[in-house]
């Protein structure tokens, strides 16, 4: 649009507006029929017109002649003069007015700064809960640029929702001595007797609802603290005490694991327990040589168990094994046994058929044969000459060789003496 008409149209719309607000529900201000129009030389009006016009009507506007409306230009151009001053514009009557354009810069420059303060930056490993006049109204999860209302109308609470928090329950935070107050926790034995363990273990956690975090609790670390205490207190004072310091480690872990998140869901925490991890559980300090002690010997009583089951185990198989092989050499024992009977009964009837064919012959050959067998083994001494003659006294084990060669003795043959010759054989080897 033109100038010169958006400035028709601005004085038309404004003179309009002029009117509207001169009018009251009973008309016009001014003189009425039954009121008084004059006026001074000021063009002040004179009384109010009587009838229609009630009592508290303004009176009437100056103006110049009668029934004229103001000047429109001069309105709007001191509107213009007065917004310039205000913001450092030029103006049409007089000089410049610098504080009053210092100040209108000043205030321009805090309204850009407190909007721009509602900007704001969300870390991927971050949260933002938004606050409206300090309700929580929503909890945003995806990281970028975002932007609120500013101070004080909303606010921004930021935590970082992925961090692996650490607590330590049981000793003193920074300096790792025992914490009495935490640690003792009552426990029972194999026989369901109370005894006292001192317990450290420490908590891995981290912050799974961060409007349940912020708003929910008032101290969400004090309470994940007293948690962590009342539930390992419970599991382990359900435990046996000897398995609790061996083998019960992973169950009483997974046991107090389970029993913590499951109160702090209840108080709607928005805390999230990632694992528990038992540093030690073991007897308090006063009692700790005496129930050393009573471990010790406890575990010298299983290992010499497992030895026994172990010797147990070695000498069964062994034992099994040389029954088996006896019972096997008995069974070839036997049957070699059986075997060579029956050899030697068939030998005996096959040399009984041959005696009973030829009774001489088979006598010989009998005789033969047990005298090889009997001679074969000793030193033999052999005589010859004629019968009847003298025997010589000879030291006969002297002088035969323990091996080798016949070794004849000396002899004077068929002399007339009628010495015998003898010859001494050493034992021949088995055949």
């Amino acid at each position: 649009m033109p100038s010169d008409n958006r400035e028709n149209f601005s004085r038309e719309n404004f003179h309009d507006m002029i009117i509207l607000a001169n009018q009251g529900p009973w008309g016009t201000h001014g003189g009425g029929d039954d009121g008084d129009d004059g006026g001074d030389d000021n063009g002040h009006g004179g009384g109010h017109g009587g009838g229609n016009e009630p009592p508290w009507t303004p009176p009437p506007r100056r103006r110049g002649p009668a029934n004229q409306p103001p000047d429109l230009d001069e309105m709007l151009r001191q509107a213009q003069n007065r917004f310039r001053n205000t913001f450092g514009g030029p103006v049409h009557h007089g000089g410049g007015n610098a504080p009053g354009r210092m100040v209108g810069f000043l205030l321009l420059l805090v309204l850009v700064l407190w909007l721009g303060s509602g900007f704001y930056l969300v870390q991927p490993q971050e949260n933002a809960a938004l606050l409206t006049f300090g309700k929580l109204t929503a909890v945003r999860k995806d990281p970028g640029l975002a932007y609120h209302l500013p101070f004080p109308i909303q606010d921004v609470e930021k935590r970082d929702v992925k961090k692996n928090n650490q607590m330590d329950i049981g000793t003193i935070q920074g300096t790792g001595a025992d914490n009495p107050n935490q640690s003792l926790m009552l426990a029972t034995d194999e026989n369901g007797d109370p005894n006292i363990a001192k317990v450290h273990f420490v908590i891995y956690w981290h912050i799974g609802d961060l409007g349940k975090y912020l708003f929910e609790i008032g101290d969400p670390e004090g309470t994940l603290q007293k948690v962590a205490e009342s539930a390992m207190r419970e599991v382990v004072g359900r435990s046996d005490i000897d398995k609790a310091m061996t083998e019960g480690y992973d169950q009483i872990q997974s046991e107090t694991k389970i029993l913590i998140q499951k109160i702090l869901d209840e108080y709607q925490s928005g805390i999230a327990i990632d694992s528990i991890k038992l540093q030690s559980i073991t007897p308090p300090d006063p009692v700790m040589q005496a129930f050393n002690d009573v471990s010790s010997a406890k575990s010298d009583k299983e290992r010499l168990k497992r030895e026994a089951m172990a010797y147990a185990n070695n000498i069964l198989p062994e034992a099994k094994g040389k029954a088996a092989q006896i019972s096997a050499e008995a069974k070839a024992y036997k049957e070699a046994t059986i075997k060579k009977a029956q050899g030697d009964a068939d030998r005996f009837n096959l040399v009984y058929q041959a005696y009973a064919k030829s009774k001489d012959v088979t006598t010989e050959r009998m005789y033969l044969d047990a005298m090889e067998a009997v001679l074969k083994n000793n030193r033999k001494v052999i005589m010859t000459g004629k019968p009847g003659g003298s025997m010589p006294l000879l030291p006969l084990m002297q002088i035969a060789p323990a091996a080798g060669g016949a070794l004849d003795a000396p002899s004077g043959g068929d002399d007339d003496n009628g010495t015998v010759g003898v010859s001494v054989m050493p034992p021949q080897p088995g055949q």
